[in-house]
């Protein structure tokens, strides 16, 4: 049973992700596992990160792309010691499985889960380090966006580095509520606090990183979502989609960009996302707002995807009645 209460305020939330140290019982990355003698190759012939020169322990940004290079699906890919394992953004973790499986099926590997009845706990913010640390998790290993394990088999916890929301922490993928409820008492004991679902969608709009079903899509380019640096090798040689991603690094610039945007007036209600933009004192649409949520203190705060003639801040957007500016990552 989650400890958690959110008697703490959003902005205090936002605070201590910013800031300090924050927990979330319950929600984090999924995780699958996979093995096989040629893992490593298999995975590294369709993803666009090079995998054959990640150190064991440590971990990367991947992404699956199109074979014109849209984006299919995000993971991060951990190299453990007899296999690899892939964390996806919740609730994709059958989409990534799919997606990967119809590329692996002639492999020597196979795609499994990591284990039933995990429990996830996510630990966000600067301070995340000094949770780990007490749990014992080897924190230089999770920094590098590795994996460390904790605890007495059967009641183990085992350690991400990675958060798939663009903020600093770590996933702690605990084998039982028990050892679960243990992780969030120790965070709670070094002054973390409870975060909700508004205060993680929130963090993450805030420094830009874009979401799978939200500014990720399929018709998507990962150099319009300023991704690419963190997911993509430029020098591993073939994966799917590389040739299109090469090109646009070599020979020409995405035609779209990934902004933040306040809202400036219109209705207070969350709208139904996608809503196309328009600049204001045009007609013809020029952007697309693919996140939104409302600040304690700014209002109406998201990301989109507009023409990148339209991208210098200050440069104002109608859609569904609303006004929006947009504004420098990170938006406050």
């Amino acid at each position: 049973m989650a400890l958690t209460g959110l008697a703490h305020d959003l902005r205090d939330q936002l605070i201590e992700i910013e800031r300090g140290v924050a927990v979330r019982f319950g929600e984090g990355p999924a995780v699958l596992r996979l093995v096989g003698p040629d893992r490593v190759e298999a995975l590294n012939r369709v993803v666009s990160q090079d995998v054959r020169t990640l150190p064991a322990g440590e971990g990367r940004l991947a992404l699956l792309l199109a074979p014109k290079g849209q984006f299919r699906a995000l993971m991060a890919v951990v190299a453990g010691s007899e296999e690899l394992w892939l964390l996806a953004p919740p609730g994709r973790e059958e989409t990534l499985r799919a997606g990967l499986g119809r590329y692996l099926a002639f492999s020597k590997s196979s795609l499994e889960p990591a284990g039933p009845g995990a429990v996830p706990v996510l630990v966000l913010g600067p301070r995340w380090t000094e949770v780990a640390a007490a749990a014992g998790a080897a924190v230089d290993v999770l920094a590098a966006g590795g994996c460390s394990v904790t605890g007495p088999p059967g009641a183990d916890v085992r350690w991400f580095g990675q958060t798939l929301q663009g903020v600093p922490g770590a996933l702690a993928r605990c084998s039982t509520d028990v050892a679960a409820a243990g992780i969030e008492l120790l965070a709670r004991s070094l002054g973390a606090c409870p975060a909700g679902t508004a205060a993680v969608e929130l963090a993450r709009i805030r420094v830009g990183f874009p979401a799978w079903g939200r500014e990720l899509t399929d018709t998507v380019l990962p150099a319009e979502v300023g991704i690419e640096q963190a997911a993509i090798s430029y020098t591993k040689g073939c994966y799917v989609g590389q040739e299109t991603v090469a090109r646009m690094k070599t020979y020409g610039h995405p035609n779209r960009c990934l902004v933040g945007v306040r809202q400036t007036d219109g209705a207070d209600a969350m709208p139904e996302l996608p809503i196309p933009l328009v600049a204001v004192g045009a007609e013809k649409p020029r952007g697309t707002l693919t996140s939104l949520a409302s600040h304690p203190d700014l209002g109406g705060v998201g990301l989109a995807l507009v023409r990148r003639e339209l991208v210098a801040a200050g440069t104002r957007l109608r859609g569904d009645g609303r006004t929006f500016e947009i504004a420098p990552l990170p938006l406050w």
